[in-house]
């Protein structure tokens, strides 16, 4: 299906940004921008890649380097694929395991994936700093200062918009990538395959595994711009069918070549590729390295900004899109300079996500960076593991419960529900054996502790550190996963209560409100309410006002109520007419008892006030409800928009929501 795609591409001439016909309104990356921007999530650079041969002997590390992307990274980059292309949404698997889980899982799960990798980003501009200072030696402060530099450079071009991002990737890539490509092509003449093949020496298998994974699971990412690709299968199958084999090469050919200049793995420390390559090609190759390692740390911080961004949208959106919406459109018809600075916060237009969540998280990842370096490092690496399950558990989910959705998807893996199950089995089970490795390195005792002797000072070190990361690793897992608990429980307690006051104060009021006069006629509504039920469509306890407004349960007989549009709908309006007036959507009897009893009767959804007879035939509309100060008469934007009168008997002013 890649061959097909790639020569698909060719007929029709492009294979970059603003490709071919077929693009949708707003999507912005094609081919080219997916695979330049996918580059820093899946693979970034070979920077620092040398220090896998202090795991491990050469042969084990060139098995794991070459087996684990068959099995762990083309699953889920075909498992994205097929997702991304079924659900295109920014987020990636933060929609899926909403999809399939649930809003509430879905909202933990989002919340894991921000923290995940806004920790994460902050460690890229903390790497630059102390680079920078082994040539130019500064203090902490200063490399703080450094830092938050970086973090509001590479903020600001995101804020210019997507395609002057997808640009500075390529920049970034292009800067990145070719230190790496000359070492190789000098250094393919010096090749010797059979140093790739030493099978003595130490093994650290906790080491080796949790590097390998963390070269190989930049896959997962891939969907985090699904909502702003242009032609989402093609895109995705042409830039998988790039990606895979490039990362593959990148992780395997230069350190042959490394080794083939120096195979004693001791030597290999990181950075240790700038000295191979001083003395493979002169002083300027090593300049090289240490300008594409410093690129290439700025690019995976954007990667993982990207993501954070999206997560952390795509979080706040599911719960408050409508809210959001409202405020905009408001802000918009205002007009005032900071009616116009918050909406172009909280618009995405040109930057993919509303710029609100680009400034907060490079705050959150400006404050991080002044932590200490190696407990960012150690503080989310268990906690992706959760992640990945639930990821891999979201696909096969939705699977079974939408099977009917399978031939409509754009792309999808062969072979039905058991291969769907197969290919999830060695991503769970390396997942879960990495879990199990940190979970024993923290509670086994440190060597050198009492009944272990005999180890290397060497080996007493490792082990040290091992289990002070480990035991770090499943508290700040536990913290954050608490943590969520902790606010949903605080929510959903003060949600309880504001209901509970909401429901006290409209019986205050329908007890208050009983004892008024009633307009002629109202009996004649309750006993026509009465007799078709709670459903007639009738308000609950007649017209009972809910915490001082009129609430969406207001929608009149035969009518429909204004659907939110958080919910996928659009507004729409009751079929309610006045009397005398004529029409297809007219109301009935009951309709016309209460335009008798409530001259204006107003229902709100959303914010949003229907007004009865404000279009010809009887017809009603949406409008927009701009609320007065207490004591004052809400009004209604648009034609026949005078709401001051009396509400079935009850006085004027009464203060409506929204």
């Amino acid at each position: 299906e890649v061959l097909l795609e790639l020569l698909r591409s060719r007929e029709r001439g492009a294979m970059g940004m603003g490709s071919g016909g077929g693009t949708r309104p707003g999507k912005k990356i094609g081919v080219w921008g997916m695979v330049v921007v996918g580059f820093f999530w899946v693979h970034g650079g070979i920077y620092g890649n040398e220090a896998m041969l202090m795991a491990g002997p050469p042969l084990y590390v060139f098995i794991m380097l070459g087996v684990v992307p068959f099995v762990y990274s083309l699953p889920i980059a075909l498992i994205v694929a097929e997702l991304s292309t079924a659900f295109p949404e920014d987020g990636g698997y933060v929609v899926w395991v909403q999809q399939a889980c649930g809003r509430v899982v879905g909202s933990h799960h989002a919340y894991w994936v921000w923290v995940i990798y806004v920790v994460d980003a902050a460690i890229y501009p903390v790497l630059v700093a102390q680079y920078v200072d082994t040539m130019v030696p500064m203090s902490e402060f200063r490399r703080g200062i450094l830092s938050t530099a970086l973090v509001g450079m590479v903020t600001g071009i995101n804020l210019l918009g997507t395609d002057m991002m997808v640009k500075f990737n390529t920049l970034l890539a292009a800067v990145s990538l070719a230190p790496t490509v000359l070492f190789v092509a000098i250094g393919m003449p010096r090749l010797e395959p059979e140093r790739t093949l030493v099978a003595h020496g130490e093994l650290d298998s906790s080491l080796l595994v949790s590097w390998i994974l963390w070269l190989y699971c930049g896959f997962f990412s891939l969907g985090t711009l699904a909502g702003e690709l242009e032609q989402p299968r093609r895109t995705f199958l042409i830039s998988i069918g790039i990606l895979f084999p490039a990362v593959l090469l990148l992780n395997t050919l230069p350190l042959a070549v490394a080794l083939s200049l120096d195979d004693v793995p001791a030597h290999y420390s990181a950075g240790y590729f700038n000295v191979l390559a001083r003395r493979l090609a002169g002083r300027w190759l090593d300049y090289g390295f240490q300008l594409g390692a410093n690129v290439c740390l700025i690019g995976l911080y954007n990667a993982a900004a990207l993501t954070a961004e999206r997560s952390l949208a795509f979080l706040v959106a599911s719960h408050f899109t409508g809210e959001m919406n409202a405020v905009v459109e408001r802000r918009r018809r205002s007009g005032g300079r900071a009616d116009a600075l918050l909406v172009w916060l909280l618009a995405a237009s040109e930057t993919g996500v509303a710029p609100v969540y680009i400034l907060f998280n490079a705050a959150v990842a400006a404050s991080l960076v002044w932590a200490p370096y190696t407990r960012l490092v150690e503080f989310s690496m268990l906690l992706s593991v959760p992640s990945i399950l639930l990821f891999m558990w979201s696909f096969v989910a939705l699977r079974m419960k939408q099977p009917e959705s399978l031939r409509a998807r754009p792309f999808r893996i062969p072979g039905g529900l058991p291969t769907a199950v197969l290919i999830t089995v060695v991503p769970i089970a390396i997942s879960i054996s990495y879990a199990v490795i940190v979970a024993a390195e923290s509670f086994v005792p440190e060597p050198g502790s009492a009944g272990e002797g005999g180890h290397s000072a060497r080996h007493k070190k490792g082990g040290a550190r091992r289990h002070n990361a480990a035991g770090h690793q499943i508290r700040s897992m536990l913290g954050v996963i608490g943590a969520g608990v902790a606010v949903h429980a605080l929510v959903v307690l003060l949600s309880a209560r504001r209901r509970r006051r909401v429901e006290a104060k409209a019986r205050t009021q329908g007890a208050s409100l009983g004892s008024l006069p009633r307009s002629p006629g109202w009996e004649e509504a309750e006993e026509a309410a009465d007799s078709r039920g709670p459903s007639a469509g009738l308000i609950s306890s007649k017209l009972r006002l809910n915490d001082g407004s009129i609430d969406e349960t207001t929608a009149l007989n035969g009518g429909e109520p204004c659907v939110d549009s958080r919910r996928g709908g659009a507004y729409r309006t009751p079929s309610l007419r006045r009397p005398g007036s004529g029409g297809r959507n007219s109301g009935g009897p009951l309709a016309d008892t209460i335009s008798r009893l409530v001259p204006r009767a107003v229902a709100t959804s959303g914010g949003y006030s229907q007004v009865p007879g404000t279009a010809e035939g009887g017809g009603s509309s949406c409008a927009p409800l701009m609320a007065e100060e207490d004591g004052g008469s809400p009004r209604a934007e648009g034609a026949n928009s005078d709401l001051g009168s009396s509400l079935g008997g009850y006085s004027p002013g009464t203060r409506v929501r929204g």
